[in-house]
């Protein structure tokens, strides 16, 4: 579910952000918030401020999506001291209070903003503003795709590249590893995005060469979890493909799981922004250093029950350790909660032993 929040100054804009908030709520993937000035009320439901600067860093780092109904430039104040980078911000459009323009102001591609701009437009009856160089050109752009799929971007500057290629009319083939589990749901959203992907074996020589057509200094994008050589202008989008379970002993360092994580990670050849999220048993959840680590990995985690745990552990036959099962209840952590948060009966590493760490790498099979 996405977060939206509108903020409005004048009366007029707060009745427009109420219209708006009713158009959205009724898209269960939203949870929406109005945020109206003072004595400028629109007597719906809304949350009230005096002055937005005291706000405006809460609502930046809180809402997926944020519509402001007011002047561009307060907004461009407001917000210039909060952006990070596009693979951070939120989304961020810009309405006049009668509903005349709809400009998209920040994280047009990856944020979504010039897709949530058009659709602003169209239920207001406004003109859409969007100035990216790809869309204008009405180009396909990768980070687009990478945002429809949930893909991670390898590289942001080979983004730039890429995009810049395309707008110069460079012919920038997609590639795409055709052992990936969701190859068919991948195809399908690109060609709806007017892309196509063409298929390549990494594990072939002729697989290799396929993507490598061109030359290495080609401009092209390429999609897979595997970490493989590629020339400059190769633009690497990850697909969410693995779930990592981790299991610890009381007090062990951050240090100690990043090692064993990235090792495990290298073991396999995959990359750690295709890994969808961490996983790991319940009485870990307050664990310092699993929680550090997962943090500086940037990877979401989940923690699970010994109810959960045991009964999945009988159906699948997965080994146990006496001296684990004696201590929390069950007696194997990393390989049953990385398969359980990958809904997989695949493991691509079993459980490998480090110093008071434990990893499993799972394949998801399962949105």
């Amino acid at each position: 579910m996405e977060s939206i929040a509108i903020i409005s100054v004048t009366v007029h804009g707060a009745g427009l952000g109420q219209k708006l908030r009713h158009h959205f709520e009724a898209d269960s993937n939203y949870e929406v918030h109005c945020f109206e000035k003072e004595g400028r009320a629109s007597g719906d439901t809304a949350e009230f401020f005096s002055s937005m600067k005291p706000h405006m860093e809460t609502w930046f780092k809180s809402y997926d999506k944020l519509l402001f109904i007011m002047a561009t430039g307060i907004v461009v104040r407001m917000i210039a001291p909060y952006i990070k980078h596009k693979s951070e911000d939120p989304a961020v459009v810009v309405m006049d209070e009668q509903g005349h323009f709809a400009i998209s102001l920040l994280s047009g591609h990856l944020g979504g903003a010039n897709e949530w701009t058009a659709d602003i437009a169209q239920f207001v009856g406004a003109t859409p503003v969007i100035t990216t160089a790809t869309d204008v050109n009405g180009i396909p752009a990768p980070d687009v795709l990478a945002r429809k799929l949930g893909f991670k971007v390898e590289d942001f500057s080979t983004l730039r590249e890429v995009n810049s290629a395309l707008v110069a009319g460079e012919r920038v083939p997609y590639y795409i590893d055709d052992t990936l589990f969701f190859l068919h749901e991948y195809e399908a959203v690109a060609k709806a995005q007017g892309i196509e992907l063409i298929r390549f074996n990494p594990h072939t020589v002729t697989g290799k060469a396929t993507c490598e057509t061109g030359g290495e200094n080609a401009a092209r994008v390429v999609i897979t979890d595997l970490l493989l050589p590629f020339g400059p202008r190769t633009l690497v989008l990850r697909p969410p493909t693995m779930t990592v379970g981790i299991g610890c002993r009381r007090d062990t360092p951050k240090e100690l799981i990043l090692h064993a994580v990235n090792d495990s990670l290298a073991n396999v050849n995959r990359s750690p922004k295709s890994v969808a999220s961490a996983a790991s048993v319940i009485v870990k959840a307050d664990e310092v250093g699993l929680l550090a680590a997962v943090r500086e990995l940037q990877w979401p985690i989940h923690f699970f029950t010994q109810e959960e745990m045991a009964p999945f552990i009988e159906a699948s036959h997965i080994e146990e350790s006496n001296f684990v099962k004696e201590t929390i209840g069950v007696g194997n952590v990393c390989e049953t909660t990385a398969l359980l948060q990958a809904k997989s009966q695949t493991l691509l590493q079993k459980k490998t032993v480090y110093p008071r760490t434990t990893v499993a790498i799972a394949q998801v099979q399962s949105k």
